[in-house]
């Protein structure tokens, strides 16, 4: 068995650390076509001699994936009294969790009141369902809706601390975002696996799910009862869950050949996802009977452009930034669909853009977000100066074209009026020294397609029926977020139908029903 190897979270707060990129760097850039699978990094050794015979291990629930959906079932139950085992095929946890922005979607009064907004559940699910399209699953999207906010004072309780602050984020539409204090997903990734392992939690990585195995029942129905998996050192193993056999092993964004077979739209662009998120598990599952959709429904967000080195989220929060065309003129309202924004950036030249924020939008990031600019400066990858125009002279653009542009977005916030209708209420002004700006393409950031399930995660095969003892959740499910996503509602989405999972497994319901 391998020892659980943790994230060196505390090391990445200092820009030192942050400059070490490891296996997980958050800061790194992805391109699809050179991703290397867990596999060609050499994590798995199949040339090794394995056993005839697997070594049988047996738990209540056993999960496949240590990510966010993995962490919030696993702690969830083992709170309830199961035992569980979770496997990883990566040599720490956290997934794309450990790499996300951190950023949470939920109705939560308290926040938004104080805030003077006015929101509510079915808002929250309105926008879900119009962003997801006709195809949507209202009764998962209105799990999440209902939810997102008991789930997320869950979290608190295990020592997730969020700020006060509410957010209207990229691709969010609406002010219903929360920030962890703690920089992107480590906070999350932390408490969950800190409370996992406290209540008795199994952590295997490097340990990487083959096959699903099923046997009949005394009725003359397929069950789904265990998971073959082989370790680092080419050991086979077979983990058996008394009770449900859970996939939480995200989605396929870092694999090109799975996007080139299900969603080759998207094959050409580069990532920002963590290395092991490449969907063995779904054809597994689908191996297993599953049905598997929405597997062409992929979301994108600005990344590196082709050839770049360091990742910059200035997009994070669209009341902070504007987007630029290769001429230095913005082109669309920064608050829009991310399918809007993904469509007009790449029918750009080249597909690359232009994002420009100031020091105070540079100030309200976290620190990892800071970090992972000023390192882009070093790289080439972003450029800053004390003037308008000495930034333009670094990036190659007009001066005067890219002043008469900030002008421009600054008179419409002190008019209340955007030319591209862009919301600009709580919109700040481009105006304090030093500017920063990068050039962004489009990148994967995640795959909407997978698994089919029900509004508590039990998986359905081609006829819709339930598939017994086997549940999924997370980036690992299809038929979600469907056409366009919401910011904020991956980590949501991750948590609220891990911790349903776990209860759905055990016969449990902590909230309302769906």
């Amino acid at each position: 068995m391998r020892s659980i190897v943790l994230p060196d979270l505390e090391r990445r707060r200092l820009l030192g650390g942050a400059a070490a990129v490891s296996l997980l760097a958050a800061s790194g850039c992805r391109p699809s076509s050179s991703s290397r699978s867990a596999d060609e990094a050499g994590i798995f050794d199949e040339s090794r001699p394995a056993p005839n015979l697997p070594t049988e291990r047996a738990a209540d629930i056993v999960i496949v994936g240590a990510g966010g959906a993995g962490l919030a079932a696993a702690a969830r139950a083992a709170e309830i009294g199961a035992s569980v085992i979770v496997l990883e095929k990566m040599p720490s946890i956290g997934g794309n969790t450990l790499l996300a922005s951190g950023y949470y979607a939920a109705v939560e009064p308290e926040r938004q009141g104080a805030a003077g907004i006015s929101d509510g559940v079915e808002d929250f699910y309105g926008l879900l369902y119009a962003n997801a399209g006709p195809k949507a699953d209202s009764a998962r999207l209105m799990r999440l809706a209902l939810e997102a906010g008991p789930v997320m004072r869950w979290l608190e309780g295990l020592g997730v601390t969020f700020g006060r602050e509410v957010y209207e984020i990229s691709g969010s539409l609406f002010p219903r975002n929360y920030r962890p204090v703690m920089p992107n997903g480590e906070g999350y990734v932390r408490q969950l696996s800190a409370r996992a392992l406290q209540l008795g939690v199994r952590l295997e990585t490097e340990c990487r799910a083959l096959a699903l195995g099923s046997r009949m029942t005394a009725q003359g129905v397929a069950r789904v009862e265990n998971v073959l998996a082989r370790r680092a050192d080419g050991s086979l193993a077979r983990f058996t869950g008394k009770l449900g056999i859970l996939i939480a092993s995200g989605g396929f964004s870092a694999s090109g050949a799975m996007l080139e077979r299900f969603a080759p739209r998207y094959a050409h662009l580069g990532h920002d996802n963590a290395p092991g998120a490449t969907g063995e598990m779904l054809l597994a599952a689908r191996d297993a009977g599953a049905r598997l959709r929405d597997m062409d429904v992929v979301q994108c967000q600005p990344g590196c452009p082709p050839g770049g080195k360091r990742r910059v989220r200035f997009h994070n929060d669209v009341e902070r930034f504007i987007l630029l065309d290769a001429d230095g003129r913005r082109f669309v309202a920064e608050d829009g669909r991310r399918d809007a924004i993904r469509d007009r950036v790449t029918a750009l030249p080249g597909g690359l853009a232009r994002i420009l924020i100031d020091d105070d939008g540079f100030r309200s990031y976290n620190r990892s977000i800071q970090q992972e600019a000023v390192l882009a400066v070093e790289s080439g990858d972003a450029v800053s100066a004390d003037s308008l125009e000495d930034l333009a002279r670094q990036a190659g653009l007009s001066g005067a074209v890219l002043c008469e542009t900030v002008e421009r977005y600054n008179r419409g916030i002190r008019e209340g009026r955007d030319e591209f209708g862009k919301n600009v209420r709580n919109a700040h002004p481009i105006a304090r020294p030093p500017f920063w700006m990068s050039t962004v393409a489009m990148t994967v950031h995640a795959t909407s397609g997978g698994i089919d399930v029900d509004a508590v995660g039990r998986v359905l095969d081609d006829e819709g029926v339930v598939i017994p003892g086997l549940w999924a959740a997370g980036e690992a499910v299809g038929g979600l977020h469907g056409e366009n996503q919401l910011g904020g509602c991956g980590l949501a989405d991750a948590f609220v139908f891990g911790h349903a999972a776990a209860e759905s497994i055990l016969g449990v319901s902590t909230y309302t029903a769906v």
